[in-house]
């Protein structure tokens, strides 16, 4: 995943070669592991390049085994949010710091972090979820089986008013950004 603003550019990649307290893992600047993962726990680490124009850093952030690389994180100004599975862990790309670390609830596991004008919506496999700006839970929406499709390209789609998701049965649902089903369409048998 690229990302990028008028103060950096960011790009993060899942290292597979990464192991937790390994003298072999390539270098980088910080390595920040929130959840204390030991060397025979399941876990994936995030490699997080950080190109501040004039000067570069390399930050390993180690997290849960069920973590993706794509629509994982949201940069604004200074700081980078990182989703990894149930965890939310903020980075400052001035210096690296690890200015939070949250946990939230969450069925299943999450394929995407979105800002929003509110807060953040999380595509889940299970749940479409709002948090508010402070990570807290707002509201959470499921269907009848998990949202992926096996017949659409996108399964997930943010609009300017509202989500769409097809479920694995191709049951489509439209929901409103405070979490109220707006319309839904179960498919014909």
């Amino acid at each position: 995943m690229k990302l990028e603003n008028e103060l950096c550019s960011v790009e993060i990649l899942v290292d597979s070669t990464y192991a937790v307290q390994s003298s072999d893992n390539r270098h980088y600047d910080l390595e920040w592991n929130p959840k204390n993962y030991r060397h025979n726990d399941h876990y994936k680490t995030l490699a997080i390049h950080i190109d501040l124009f004039s000067r570069q850093m390399d930050i390993a952030l180690v997290g849960d085994f069920c973590s993706y690389d794509s629509h994982c994180a949201v940069l604004e100004g200074r700081v980078l949010t990182v989703m990894q599975n149930n965890t939310i862990s903020q980075i400052c790309v001035d210096d690296g710091a690890l200015m939070l670390h949250k946990e939230f609830e969450c069925f299943g596991c999450t394929f995407g972090l979105y800002r929003v004008t509110d807060g953040y919506i999380i595509y889940g496999e299970m749940e479409i979820i709002m948090l508010d700006l402070n990570f807290h839970k707002v509201w959470a929406f499921s269907g009848r089986d998990i949202f992926v499709s096996q017949t659409r390209e996108n399964a997930f789609v943010l609009g300017e008013r509202s989500i769409k998701v097809y479920d694995w049965e191709d049951n489509f649902y439209e929901v409103d950004y405070a979490g109220k089903l707006i319309r839904e369409q179960m498919k014909s048998s």
